[in-house]
């Protein structure tokens, strides 16, 4: 179905009207806010039409500017705003996933790629139904959804030769309100690549403004090319185009998102209230929200002498909280007490396992060797030998030296190991070598202590194996930037011992189907794009 017809001329002034990124004047809103104060309702709604501004109480402060010292959200304009529009607008409501076909059927394959993805524990969980039940609730979901988008939708669309069909899909013959603008494969799929790339660089956690003007063009390039498929577009879309003066005045959107707020907002609506006005409401909300934190800061700041009844009692509201408020502050105290710190942002069980044979983990006793040819390189000063050699020397003992690790914390993030059933979900990782990311699956987490040096925490791990005969997929020319990777699924390379510090973040794994070589692949996603780890951009 051809879209709206737009002349060069007609497109290019149509563009500039609504993504123009011209700012309003802080002195002309605050005129009409004030006039919106003693306004009927009637004409506050007509003010707010007309100009976009209402009455607040933040117009009474003396410095306050409501155009250049407002910061948009980005957790509500992109998340809840953008992709949410995509999906539901640009996708499921223009008919993309046709149901012909039965369990082959592109709504099926949909539904069954995303509920086979393999997700880190810490990650939101998309519905199970998202074929059937296609919306979402939470900011965080879109976000997780943007992220694995390029992948899904190619193998939802993709044909017998692995590319993307030229056409439209089926409109139904009973469809109420059937789409108007175009909506060929090819063209949606490059305007999802634009807006999951933008997205990506938008929102990690450290920025230039070199990476900002990327991800800014990345999002007004996707803004321009469902402009010109003839998508409805919102208001959002105009908004969106603002990031880069917020991002140079407030640093990344990580810092300043309503993320937090909302989980805070959460925290709140579980306080047991009585419902009266007059400010008890809010009384007992406040009351509640100051008690929380003097009680984490207090269990924080527990003094080691503290007598013993005082600790089984803080224990017991540790518990207790946790239990009832998953996500809240007492479940983090939970986490945290149960854990040791040992440097560089990195936590251990506090109880650790009993040394065992570390030979035992790979055949042949070759992780035996690999680890002790990794602790010679660590430790030279101890010259290291094998327990079996006759050589001068400090032996290495494979039964007593070792203890294996359920799992250990960095940044906040859990990750865990083949050798644990409960964290082999977080046992696939991301390392970071030389500016770039390699994926990884964990064999084994291990904390080696050898005389008087302090206990080293390592991994035994194998790459994943990926060559030049994987085939090109439709996202490689943004495969850096989305941080997605492509490997041979269950194939790995020769084992390796590294320290945990080299393990930068975890990642989600997608099977997927190589039509053209016959062969399973995996697709990986992780948290930052590879292009933003080695940026030398000044400030400006």
């Amino acid at each position: 179905m051809m879209g709206v017809s737009y002349s060069s001329a007609q497109f290019s002034m149509s563009l500039d009207y609504y993504l123009g990124t011209a700012e309003k004047s802080d002195w002309a809103m605050l005129k009409h806010a004030f006039r919106s104060k003693v306004a009927s309702l009637a004409r506050q709604l007509t003010i707010l039409r007309d100009h976009g501004v209402r009455w607040a109480a933040f117009n009474l402060l003396s410095d306050w500017l409501p155009a250049s010292k407002t910061v948009l959200d980005f957790m509500h304009n992109v998340f809840l705003g953008l992709i949410c529009h995509f999906y539901m607008e640009v996708l499921f409501r223009s008919y993309m996933f046709s149901g012909a076909g039965g369990n082959n059927s592109q709504k099926k394959r949909f539904e069954q790629v995303i509920n086979s993805i393999e997700w880190p524990s810490h990650i939101t969980r998309l519905p199970k139904n998202l074929g059937e039940n296609q919306s979402l609730k939470k900011a965080d979901e879109w976000r997780v959804l943007i992220a694995i988008t390029p992948v899904i939708l190619w193998w939802t669309w993709r044909d017998a030769n692995d590319q993307l069909p030229p056409g439209e899909p089926p409109v139904p013959p009973n469809a109420a309100n059937p789409p108007q603008h175009q909506r060929t494969y090819q063209a949606i799929y490059a305007a999802s690549l634009k807006l999951a790339t933008g997205v990506r660089v938008l929102a990690s956690r450290t920025i230039s403004m070199n990476q900002a003007k990327l991800g800014q063009e990345f999002l007004t390039q996707y803004n321009q090319a469902i402009k010109r498929l003839g998508v409805h577009t919102t208001i959002n879309h105009h908004l969106s185009t603002h990031y880069l003066k917020f991002i140079k005045l407030f640093g990344p959107v990580y810092g300043w998102w309503l993320f937090a707020f909302e989980r805070f907002n959460g925290m709140l609506e579980k306080v047991k209230h009585n419902g009266h006005d007059g400010g008890r409401m809010e009384l007992t909300l406040m009351r509640n929200w100051v008690m929380t934190h003097l009680v984490y800061d207090y269990l924080v700041s527990l003094p080691e002498n503290a007598h013993d009844m005082e600790k089984k009692y803080i224990e017991k509201v540790v518990r207790q909280e946790g239990r009832e408020n998953r996500g809240g502050l007492m479940t983090e105290l939970a986490i945290y007490r149960a854990e040791a710190a040992i440097g560089n942002n990195i936590s251990l069980p506090r109880r650790l396992g009993k040394t065992f044979d570390v030979s035992t983990l790979l055949p042949g006793g070759l992780s035996y060797t690999l680890l002790l040819r990794y602790l010679q390189g660590l430790w030279p000063d101890l010259n290291l030998v094998s327990d079996n050699s006759s050589e001068p020397g400090t032996p290495f003992y494979r039964s007593t030296s070792c203890r294996l690790l359920a799992y250990v914390r960095k940044d906040g993030i859990r990750y865990g190991s083949l050798q644990n059933k409960k964290t082999l979900a977080d046992s696939k990782v991301f390392l970071l070598e030389n500016s770039r990311r390699v994926p990884v699956e964990i064999i084994a987490l291990l904390m080696v202590r050898l005389g008087d040096k302090q206990p080293h925490v390592c991994a035994l791990v194998h790459r994943m194996r990926r060559d030049n005969n994987i085939p090109p997929l439709p996202w490689d020319l943004y495969a850096s930037t989305l941080g997605i990777y492509t490997t041979y699924a269950n194939q790995f390379d020769q084992p390796e011992v590294i320290p945990i510090s080299r393990i930068d973040s975890a990642l989600a794994k997608i099977p997927i189907h190589s039509n053209v070589i016959g062969q399973d692949l995996w697709a990986l996603t992780g948290n930052e794009p590879d292009d933003l780890l080695d940026d030398d951009d000044e400030a400006n």
